[in-house]
């Protein structure tokens, strides 16, 4: 049996993410993953010159600690073409240009003009600030309508593929939220955080981060891989554990009835649901709080076609579509044109992201059926013609966790665990956020934790 500082559980980007700054802070941490590969939702494929992302495509340089880490393990940040800053919304049977400043929101056809009016009238909203709403009642209430149903179901099908009306806006967008219990208004609170997020950056207590979607040259699985390979024989693959019983001093953990390993902290980055499971008696309670954090199914389907065979010149990062506008897939990435090194240069790469909450069956579609739904409509569409050359399929069952009404409760009664047992920390999305940057994000929260 052997002793650790610190034992993680959990081979995906919030598990790695935390063993790295740990060992790195030289304590002795090993990691226990259940699949063969590192990296959990992160799989990057890479073959004839192609890199293909199969979870997420990249992060947003918004978030020191990923930069850190990049650049601590050594890496160099691929930073995405231009044209990743124009994006485009599928509405109405076609694609629309969504507004990247103040000047092209005046004067973009997303939004009517008499929406464009109720926005400005936000200011004017009397502030809620006592029990939780749903997304699209916030974004009615604050923004009205047209922003509710058209912005923000853009931008919550982009992030979660979920439903508006059913997500907790404290929850899924906390600092929007906070802005007006704040200040009385998202706008004065957004210009309050502008002014503040300048002053930090000048007086040097932020570093001024540039929002660019970065990668790394072979994909996010360069990041994980780094870091399985930086953990050396204390990254445990292909094995998970049992069970996980505390000892008075800290965590037995077990593998075939058997403890392999007694740990002081113990850091469970597993979806919610698992963590509870793994902690046996003392996880009994939170069981069915886990079990009430809803997860989607999402299949990533890309395809690759000669440059001639497209029509459109694909000068964008894609296009997101609203649900309910007749076209199934929740949006398009012109993977080719946002990192042109990770495709051949005569080559076309499309990435097609569909499931969600409004279309829960289609991980169950055969593979045919599937490229049918996810490529068919580009052929009218971006001018796409024939099949692809080459397809990749990813199909991930709960793939993205749903931070549904009540999800408020849910992390406070995983906090209050973490109290119960002092050393125990939980990371992952399926409670603080996610995304890279928040999933990292949190991992340097539990780092710096068990530091103190």
């Amino acid at each position: 049996m052997e002793t650790f500082d610190t034992a993680v559980v959990g081979g995906g980007l919030a598990g790695l993410g935390t063993a790295s700054l740990l060992h790195q802070r030289g304590d002795n941490v090993v990691l226990f993953e259940k699949e063969n590969e590192p990296g959990g939702k992160v799989r990057s494929v890479r073959e004839d010159g192609f890199v293909v992302e199969m979870g997420p495509l990249g992060w947003l340089d918004r978030e020191p600690v990923v930069g850190d880490m990049v650049s601590n393990l050594g890496l160099t940040p691929l930073i995405a073409d231009d044209v990743q800053k124009d994006r485009s919304l599928y509405k109405d049977g076609g694609l629309i240009a969504l507004p990247s400043d103040g000047k092209s929101f005046l004067m973009s056809k997303v939004l009517p003009f008499s929406a464009k009016l109720r926005l400005g009238c936000e200011m004017f909203i009397p502030a809620k600030r006592d029990g939780e709403e749903s997304i699209h009642s916030w974004a009615t209430r604050r923004l009205g309508r047209h922003v509710a149903t058209t912005l923000f179901g853009a931008m919550v099908s982009g992030i979660y593929g979920g439903d508006p009306e059913k997500l907790s806006v404290h929850a899924a967008f906390p600092m929007m939220a906070g802005w007006e219990f704040e200040s009385g208004s998202c706008m004065r609170g957004a210009m309050k955080h502008i002014r503040k997020k300048g002053r930090d950056i000048r007086e040097g207590r932020l570093r001024k981060t540039s929002g660019t979607l970065c990668s790394l040259p072979g994909g996010l699985g360069d990041f994980t891989d780094t870091i399985a390979a930086q953990l050396g024989s204390n990254y445990r693959g292909g094995k998970g554990l049992d069970e996980v019983v505390p000892n008075g001093d800290g965590w037995d953990l077990y593998q075939d009835g058997e403890i392999v390993a007694t740990a002081k902290n113990l850091v469970l980055a597993v979806p919610a649901r698992e963590a509870a499971r793994l902690m046996g008696v003392v996880g009994k309670d939170l069981v069915p709080v886990a079990d009430s954090i809803p997860g989607n199914n999402l299949c990533v389907v890309t395809g690759a076609w000669r440059r001639d065979k497209v029509k459109d010149a694909l000068r964008s990062f894609g296009f997101i579509a609203l649900r309910n506008h007749g076209f199934r897939p929740l949006g398009v990435q012109y993977a080719s044109s946002i990192f042109p090194d990770q495709s051949p240069s005569d080559m076309v790469q499309l990435r097609v992201l569909i499931g969600g909450s409004f279309d829960p069956d289609v991980a169950d579609l055969n593979d045919q059926d599937l490229e049918a739904e996810c490529f068919g409509p580009l052929h009218d569409l971006l001018g796409v013609q024939g099949d692809p050359e080459r397809t990749w399929i990813r199909r991930v069952a709960g793939g993205i966790p749903q931070y549904t009404i009540g999800h408020l409760d849910r992390i406070a009664a995983f906090d209050a665990k973490e109290k119960l047992y002092p050393g125990l920390h939980f990371a992952g999305d399926s409670l603080h956020g996610v995304g890279v940057n928040a999933v990292l994000k949190r991992a340097l929260v539990v780092a710096d934790r068990i530091r103190v």
